[in-house]
């Protein structure tokens, strides 16, 4: 089973819908979002009723709690009543055992939709995660960086942030520039990023929301007690 995951929107109704096709043509399953459906971006309305007309499962993230508390998202739409009730009906996390294999997602991790995990999180931390999602898989967004780390063959995985052309330009490493291959301040064309999982064989890639292709990301194999430094490969 292949199951999609999109993660931090920011109101990008085009990378969402480039990332969409790309999905279908993978031959996805299932599509799962990790939050952050609103705030940055141009078009909440639309990415709302194109996540609702789709059907697609998702969660709640911070930035969609604070839209629900100013009634409004950071670009300065206010929201309709149609998609403040979508932000209010997310749960905060989306758990469920495929194949043998527990699979739980939260926003930025379990219990919390602000602390982030980090692709150089120690392998302690990451386990104990798992313990508290009580997954063999833990998936998150927030950070906007995509990364794979296995400890114990336990997986933690974030698919990075679909978010390609906000409002405003923005500050610190917020996007991927697919010709750097690096995160940039700026909005990057092309940009946007997807996850892939497969099960039960806990496959996790990175892919392009513009083209499908497969992005390298941070990764890692090691054990609970193991503290050196994750690798680095494709």
């Amino acid at each position: 089973m292949k199951i999609a995951l999109i993660s931090d929107l920011h109101a990008d109704v085009h990378a969402l819908r480039d990332a969409l096709a790309q999905i279908e043509r993978l031959g996805c399953d299932e599509i799962v979002c990790a939050g952050d459906v609103v705030d940055w971006g141009r078009f909440p309305e639309a990415t709302i009723r194109e996540l609702r007309e789709r059907r697609i499962a998702c969660i709640r993230g911070n930035h969609d709690s604070w839209a629900l508390r100013e009634g409004r998202d950071t670009s300065g739409w206010d929201l309709t009543v149609r998609a403040i009730e979508f932000l209010e009906g997310l749960p905060a996390s989306w758990s469920r055992t495929i194949d043998g294999v527990r699979v739980a997602i939260w926003h930025a991790r379990p219990r919390s939709d602000m602390h982030g995990i980090y692709p150089d999180a120690s392998s302690t931390e990451l386990a104990s995660l798992l313990d508290r999602a009580e997954a063999d898989v833990l998936v998150t967004g927030h950070t906007h960086r995509p990364f794979a780390r296995f400890v114990d063959r336990r997986l933690v995985c974030n698919p990075g942030a679909l978010l390609r052309d906000p409002a405003e330009a923005m500050e610190g490493g917020m996007l991927f520039d697919r010709e750097s291959g690096k995160f940039v301040p700026a909005p990057a064309a092309g940009g946007g990023t997807f996850g892939v999982l497969e099960l039960p064989v806990m496959r996790f890639t990175v892919h392009r929301a513009g083209d499908g292709a497969e992005v390298e990301i941070a990764r890692g194999a090691v054990t609970a007690t193991d503290t050196r430094a994750f690798t680095r490969r494709g």
